[in-house]
């Protein structure tokens, strides 16, 4: 068994491995349960570090040893456990929201009788059905391009309205194909009249929807304006870099392992028998990418677009502790209305519920009931439900204050806080900006980079804002059940412990008699993930594993600067914006930055921690080919139930999902959809 079991000092530990299925589960059984009889063992360790996929077979040896111990009175430990998925709720349904749509989709319940979020035709709880908005698109575009039909446009605003219309177009098709995959192409309105076989459509091959959706842009986007001049009015209108760089988004996607050389889906054909996606892997499709990343870079940075600073609106963000301020560069990024990162987004209203979800309870005890003139607890919570709630994992990826991962960090290995990151211990002063003196909160929060502290609250973390910018009487979350921002009344609560601060604008008012929510223009795309995708992209055009091109640091170095992770921020004396100068002097595995596979993975985890919470990591995962990885993990937090530190700071399994599995990537066509239209095939696997 390669020594995966053992035992010293009478503990057995059980290393496990990548997957767990009923042929291990039962060696592993067999081996562990001679070993219990043998050397009288009183406690038994289950060590998942390397575990990425568990089936019932493997849960079943982790209960069966956890009643074989409780029997005689010892004990079983899990170690090294991993968690999935960006964020969770604690439940499909509440009085205020309805996620059930998301909720079954990351249970494992989409189906093809009735997809969950169908986009092909409007369906399941999406309410966009992109098929119908291609045809008006269309029909737009029959209309405004013959003058005869429409006679009283200027020039220069058919110009623009037939450039943005083609860019939405694209747009939409994208927005099937990353579900989707191989669509069909939907380039004209077909009159009211035509046959019902002439409505038939059937799925063509990756490349050619790619060539298509990239030939639209091409052919309209110099019609575009450079810039929105009237935000106030027009902020999600299309530009010259928005377009620029939904082309290269396109281009990423077509270059990813999911669509580039995936021989999963050899069998993956139409009705005539045509691979709907290429087997053989292109490095010119990467070539490309970095070349359309460029272009829309140079045509965003050209127009005025840049790295968000929060100097540039907080006017007294001078003032600010480093370690507020840039937390607060990255909450902005996000929040700030109208802020020069934004490449495209949309327009400014939509995101109150958002804030309202993501928002933790920070104001002073409330009773419950309405009597007397006091405001109701449901109340109050509804409007800061906190029930957006990032996972263990979520809080894991963030980077050390030293710019490395957590668990390659040799500072955290040598002293002991990566594998006692789930202990608790007491903050002092020196982090009072992040979290509140005299609290007791998890080794886990502690010493981490700037963007862990902006983009997540978690019991005992300040949370600038709402009404508070004093630094020296700042707002706390109060996690614990019962307490201000935990499980109070049953409903509206973090299930995991953590809150998504990122989302949430700091000049927002909640309070026990009112709420102001300022609305901000989401990012579609921003510069700091146009930077990432070149990034990336110019790395997988590199032939060779030792020859990284100059440009990949140079564009990290941008990303990982602005965040604070750079030399003379909190008392850093090392270059680590630069990742070769952070890997060699902190991290465990010092060459890492220097090899394309290494700047692979450190690429994928700046996407992660850079675009948290914004809606990026499930497509990524997906693009990457990572996904039956990251999303087959149990989802974990913190025991929200726990009223007292010894309690709440208990890793908790929130839930145990099934495998994701190659069928998973593309999401399914309705049943009844192949059934109308005879010419469709069902997504592969489904």
């Amino acid at each position: 068994m390669d020594n995966r079991v053992w035992v010293k000092d009478a503990v057995m530990t059980i290393r496990l491995p990548e997957e767990v299925d009923h042929f291990v589960a039962d060696r592993l059984r067999e081996e562990a349960g001679e070993i219990l009889v043998e050397r009288n063992v009183r406690e038994v360790v289950f060590d998942f570090r390397k575990t990425v996929f568990m089936d019932s077979s493997g849960i079943g040896l982790v209960m069966g040893r956890f009643r074989e111990m409780e029997l005689i009175g010892g004990k079983v430990r899990a170690v090294h456990v991993g968690a999935g998925h960006e964020c969770w709720f604690y439940t499909d349904k509440d009085s205020y929201f309805d996620n059930e749509v998301s909720f079954y989709i990351a249970r494992g319940l989409q189906n093809t009788n009735a997809p969950y979020a169908n986009y092909w035709d409007g369906e399941g709880g999406s309410k966009l059905p992109m098929f119908r908005a291609i045809r008006e698109c269309n029909i737009f575009l029959s209309y405004v391009r013959d003058q005869h039909k429409v006679n009283d446009l200027t020039d220069s605003e058919r110009k623009r309205w037939i450039a943005e219309v083609n860019v939405l177009k694209a747009y939409y098709h994208f927005f099937l194909f990353e579900h989707y995959g191989p669509i069909p192409i939907v380039d004209e309105a077909l009159p009211v009249s035509t046959s019902s076989e002439g409505v038939k459509v059937t799925r063509m091959p990756v490349d050619q929807v790619v060539d298509f959706m990239v030939k639209l842009i091409d052919d309209s986007y110099k019609d575009l304006p450079p810039v929105i001049t009237m935000e106030a009015t027009e902020m999600g209108r299309l530009t010259q870099p928005a377009a620029l760089a939904l082309k290269a988004k396109i281009l990423l996607w077509a270059a990813s392992p999911l669509f580039n050389g995936n021989k999963e889906y050899a069998n993956f054909r139409n009705k005539e028998g045509k691979p709907l996606i290429n087997q053989e892997f292109s490095r010119e499709k990467w070539v490309k990418t970095a070349e359309a990343c460029k272009a829309a870079i140079e045509s965003a940075e050209a127009n005025g677009c840049k790295l968000y600073d929060c100097s540039m609106d907080m006017s007294y963000s001078q003032d600010l502790p480093e370690e507020i301020f840039y937390s607060m560069n990255i909450r902005q990024t996000v929040t700030e209305r109208f802020n020069p990162e934004l490449v495209w987004s949309v327009g400014k209203q939509g995101t109150n519920e958002l804030q309202n979800l993501s928002m933790a309870c920070i104001l002073p005890s409330l009773k419950q009931g309405s009597g007397n003139g006091e405001v109701t607890g449901g109340i109050l919570q509804s409007r800061a439900a906190g029930v957006y709630a990032p996972t263990l994992e979520t809080a894991e990826q963030f980077y050390s204050k030293n710019g490395v991962p957590i668990d390659e960090d040799k500072e955290w290995l040598t002293n002991g806080n990566y594998d006692n990151r789930y202990t608790t211990r007491q903050v002092t002063s020196a982090d009072k900006y992040n979290m509140r003196t005299g609290w007791t909160t998890a080794v886990l929060h502690f010493n981490r980079e700037p963007r862990f502290y902006g983009s997540l609250g978690f019991d005992g973390s300040t949370w600038y804002g709402n009404g508070r910018t004093d630094v020296n009487d700042l707002n706390y979350v109060d996690g614990k059940y019962g307490r201000n921002s935990g499980n109070k009344w049953g409903f509206n609560y973090s299930i995991t412990g953590y809150f998504a601060k990122k989302v949430v604008y700091y000049q927002n008012a909640i309070t026990q008699s009112s709420q102001v929510v300022y609305e901000y223009p989401f990012p579609i795309i921003r510069l700091g993930d146009l930077y990432l995708m070149y990034a990336e992209s110019l790395n997988e055009a590199t032939e060779g594993d030792n020859n990284v091109p100059e440009e990949v640091y140079t564009y990290l170095r941008k990303v990982r600067e602005r965040s604070g992770l750079k030399k003379g921020v909190l008392g850093q004396t090392e270059d680590i914006g630069d990742v070769r100068v952070a890997w060699e002097k902190y991290s465990n595995d010092p060459t890492k930055p220097k090899t394309k596979d290494g700047m692979r993975s450190i690429i994928k985890q700046e996407r992660k921690i850079e675009l948290a919470l914004e809606g990026h990591q499930y497509n990524d995962l997906r693009r990457w080919k990572d996904a039956s990885k990251k999303l087959s993990k149990s989802i974990k937090g913190w025991n929200v139930q726990g009223e007292i530190e010894e309690d709440f700071y208990k890793v908790t399994t929130l839930f145990v999902p099934r495998a994701f599995t190659t069928k998973d990537y593309l999401w399914p066509i309705k049943k009844q959809d192949l059934q109308v239209d005879d010419k469709l095939i069902q997504t592969y696997g489904w």
